[in-house]
């Protein structure tokens, strides 16, 4: 949609389905499937306001109605005044983050429940990273696993948590499946929380011990050995599991 001739003509060509909704939802739900199809792409530039209420045949005031909308849900920038308009832009995960821990926290969600869903996850990826893997994956690993071991030999319980939650959501990230790579980016800063705690539990001790047995895990998916990457990685989550607290999740008592 380079040229917006183009775009007003594309959708004026199909009809809003409202199906029940207000106009402005249906017309944010119509730009928010040619988003996801594609058909706008990221960086693109929308249509101008006259152009889009004439392609739609809609009042401006329900335009700007759909485009707040679709700004809310980070699919695209406004910038305002002389010049502006919007773009497409892609969403930030990050928004995301603070609701899903608030849900899982009014749910009553304990750290054990949390080990249980990773555990289900993590040592399948592990082993399908071992049998597909590239150089920038074994890269990125390594540069993980060189922040977990300074802050083990630092004895600094802070940075070694957030390189312990690191190693895992890039492990996760890295697995060679784009839908739990997202569900590991909403689950970062739980992870993140989880790890910090678990470290400020333990004695340099058993966070060197950690780092010996991230290590084993990179020579094994360096080695492609899936099964036994996956069955180490199993063994080591149960280990965190077993010396760190089973307490309820509560990622923001560090803001208090």
């Amino acid at each position: 949609l380079s040229r917006p001739t183009e775009s007003r003509g594309s959708m004026a060509d199909e009809p809003i389905q409202r199906r029940g909704r207000k106009t402005g939802e249906a017309v944010a739900a119509n730009i928010r499937r040619r988003i996801a199809t594609g058909e706008l792409p990221i960086g693109a530039k929308l249509p101008t306001e006259d152009e889009l209420t004439e392609a739609f045949g809609i009042a401006r005031t329900t335009l700007r109605e759909a485009l707040r909308i679709l700004e809310f849900q980070g699919l695209i920038h406004i910038r305002r005044g002389r010049g502006g308009g919007a773009t497409v832009t892609m969403p930030d995960l990050a928004r995301l983050t603070e609701p899903l821990a608030v849900v899982l926290q009014l749910r009553h969600t304990d750290v054990a429940d949390l080990d249980e869903a990773r555990l289900l996850l993590e040592p399948h990826l592990a082993g399908e990273l071992a049998r597909n893997h590239t150089d920038d994956d074994l890269a990125a690993l390594r540069e993980v696993l060189d922040k977990a071991t300074a802050a083990a030999e630092a004895d600094d319980r802070d940075a070694f948590g957030e390189a312990a939650a690191e190693l895992h959501v890039t492990l996760i990230a890295r697995g060679g499946n784009e839908t739990l790579s997202v569900v590991s980016q909403l689950l970062h800063t739980l992870i993140l929380h989880r790890y910090t705690r678990a470290a400020h539990q333990s004695d340099q001790d058993l966070i060197r011990r950690a780092v010996r047995s991230y290590r084993r895990l990179y020579d094994l998916i360096d080695a492609g050995d899936a099964a036994n990457a996956a069955s180490h990685w199993e063994q080591q989550m149960k280990w965190v599991t077993g010396v760190s607290e089973n307490d309820l999740l509560n990622v923001f008592d560090r803001d208090a």
